[in-house]
């Protein structure tokens, strides 16, 4: 499974990398820039550098090469669950990442 993340937070790599306990490629990118190859999976940070999150999923589903990839945002706080709706992600997770969460949403319990 190809998984990439968009976060300039060491911690939120840090996070997700410890609890991905199956069969992966994770590809990192502290900053938004082209994405050009297809990901089963992408995180979006809520704020990278200067992007908002939300902006940067609208550039994702419009892209040839990520509109079929499943798109979380990684949310600070429950009430950016309305940004994510608004923007079509496929998913979205409050952080802290934590073990239940990642079971939870790829279904591993």
């Amino acid at each position: 499974m190809k998984i990439l993340l968009i976060s300039d937070n060491t911690w939120v790599k840090e996070s997700l990398e410890k609890y991905l306990d199956f069969d992966h490629e994770l590809t990192h990118m502290k900053e938004y820039t082209i994405v050009e190859d297809y990901f089963d999976y992408i995180f979006v940070d809520m704020q990278v550098q200067n992007n908002g999150g939300p902006s940067i999923i609208r550039e994702l589903k419009r892209s040839d090469s990520t509109k079929n990839s499943f798109i979380v945002l990684l949310a600070d706080r429950d009430a950016d669950e309305i940004q994510a709706k608004r923007v079509e992600s496929n998913g979205f997770m409050v952080k802290p990442i934590t073990k239940s969460k990642i079971n939870n949403f790829f279904n591993l319990n």
